[in-house]
């Protein structure tokens, strides 16, 4: 009996299932790899331009107070415009006032950059001696203070636009106002970024500003 010496059968040209899995997996991880470090980059390149701007903004604030011999007053109702601050209670806080000081209103996330003054330095002349009415104070996420009576605070809620850094004795969020405004409390914290603290903050102090109206004799 002739037994004839047949070659196997040929396996079809597509993957399996398997295969296909595998491969999906492989291009996921190596995605994965990738894409991580880019969204890293492209959130650092954000915040260097959010810093950028809020620099720009105390730039333009120091300018304002030696043109006007005074600190202007928060955007409140939107429009760009310096509004009444005191004594209108909770109106020291508001936007940016950017189309009073020609700056730009939002960081690199498309949110309203905020903006915090102490209501003693918003009217002309500023006293002699001046005085700090509102007691504001700068600290870090752990409660060490690093500023004691800043005369105006320029922040940036961060990428997910809310105010970060803890809660004060009343349980109120520090660098309140991002999103619901109301009366802000005095603490504000400004901290290295973490995965829970992304808020980015500058400052005016009080000598930094009489020493640059001196310098221009806006003051005494």
């Amino acid at each position: 009996m002739h037994t004839e010496n047949r070659p196997p059968p040929k396996r079809g040209g597509g993957f399996t299932i398997i295969e296909v899995a595998i491969v999906l997996l492989v291009i996921g991880l190596l995605l994965g790899g990738v894409l991580a470090p880019l969204s890293t980059q492209v959130d650092n390149e954000r915040r260097k331009t959010t810093s950028g701007t809020l620099r720009q903004i105390n730039d333009a604030l120091l300018g304002f107070a030696v043109a006007n011999g005074r600190l202007p007053c928060p955007d409140g109702d939107g429009d760009g415009l310096e509004d009444a601050c005191p004594p209108n209670p909770g109106s020291e806080e508001g936007d940016v006032p950017w189309a009073t000081l020609d700056v730009g209103r939002e960081d690199a996330w498309g949110h309203r950059i905020r903006y915090r003054v102490d209501s003693g330095f918003v009217s002309a002349p500023i006293p002699d001696p001046p005085n700090t009415v509102d007691g504001l104070i700068i600290t870090d996420s752990g409660g060490a203070t690093l500023a004691t009576s800043p005369v105006a605070i320029v922040f940036s809620c961060g990428g997910d636009g809310l105010p970060n850094g803890g809660n004060d004795a009343n349980g109120a969020a520090d660098n309140p106002i991002c999103v619901n405004p109301g009366t802000p409390d005095a603490t504000y914290v400004q901290d290295v970024h973490t995965d829970t603290f992304d808020d980015i903050l500058i400052w005016i102090s009080r000598n930094s500003l009489l020493n640059r109206l001196v310098a221009a004799g806006r003051w005494p």
